[in-house]
């Protein structure tokens, strides 16, 4: 299934269509894939189509050497990902042994999230350009890195648009939030970041879109908007999407809004300028127990909250 808006996140199909042509004339002809019998537990016999299609494709070696790139692709994005959050978690806790168990964590909330879509590639990148996003912000590296990353992302998924939003939040001095023109002014560099990252991304959507043909959105389940709200909040489908999310990040929401008050001021600005943005959108548009969608918010902002939380408690008691 590759209908839209699936058939436009493009950045992950091309990166490992690249990498399987350059493997297929290099690597892989040092080694000899067969055409090989397979059978799955309980297949045999078996009149699912699905079932049987999985079963004559594992038998190729052009699925097999497929098969390699794929999961070699993810692993390579789930190292990305550990390694960006080990540095994202250190520039909010200082304790490396709870910077770890954080890391640790991080396999269970993968491990927990539910996936409508094979691999999920796009999702998995998602997580990665936000953290590396957040890194640029909070190191306060040049804003013109939140451009190249907003390209990026505007290749991969929809969601990259709220990259240059949260930083741009994240240079105003909220202090003087009664004063927006004024505001703007003392920040004309964030804005001109952020116009050009906006534009960007609009000329990538609406270039993909126009190079591969529009198709209307495809319905799944429901129709977006409130028949979508309802389906993932109040209906006999809710309590799946409820355990489905509890399973990606338990607590940690809750537990970020009850001391939101005492984390750091940045994480303040990212909750307020992408969780509630972020949750609407999905709950409205998608099927929510698909719970990889809420990965990012759970990396970028309440997993760091918490923790930050617990190094500070432990402090203040010693």
């Amino acid at each position: 299934m590759f209908y839209n808006p699936w058939q436009y996140r493009i950045l992950c199909p091309l990166l490992i269509e690249g990498t399987y042509q350059v493997l297929d004339n290099s690597f892989f002809m040092l080694f000899s894939f067969q055409k090989t019998t397979v059978e799955l537990p309980g297949s045999t016999g078996d009149k699912n189509e699905t079932v049987q299609k999985l079963v004559r494709l594992s038998q190729e070696p052009k699925f097999i050497k497929y098969t390699i790139v794929f999961v070699g692709f993810r692993l390579i994005q789930h190292l990305l990902i550990f390694w960006l959050a080990f540095q994202y978690l250190s520039l909010f806790v200082r304790n490396q042994a709870l910077i770890l168990l954080g890391i640790m964590m991080i396999p269970i909330f993968m491990g927990n999230a539910v996936m409508d879509s094979d691999l999920a590639f796009n999702s998995y990148m998602d997580i990665i350009l936000y953290l590396w996003a957040g890194l640029i912000i909070i190191k306060g590296y040049s804003g013109w890195w939140i451009v190249l990353i907003t390209f990026i992302g505007a290749l991969n998924r929809e969601t990259s648009l709220l990259i240059p939003a949260i930083y741009f939040t994240a240079q105003l001095n909220w202090d003087n939030w009664k004063s927006p023109i004024h505001l703007l002014m003392q920040k004309k560099n964030a804005v001109l970041v952020v116009a050009v990252s906006s534009v960007l991304f609009l000329v990538v959507f609406v270039s993909i879109r126009t190079f591969y043909g529009y198709q209307p959105q495809t319905e799944w389940r429901v129709p977006a908007g409130w028949a979508m709200l309802k389906l993932n909040l109040f209906s006999s489908v809710s309590a799946k999407t409820y355990s489905e999310m509890f399973g990606v990040f338990g607590f940690l929401p809750v537990w970020c809004i009850l001391v939101f008050k005492k984390i750091p001021k940045i994480l303040q600005i990212f909750f307020l300028t992408l969780v509630p943005i972020w949750f609407g959108v999905h709950l409205i548009s998608v099927v929510a127990y698909q719970s990889r969608l809420f990965l990012v918010p759970t990396l970028l902002i309440f997993l760091p909250a918490v923790l930050n939380y617990i190094e500070t408690e432990i402090l203040k008691q010693d």
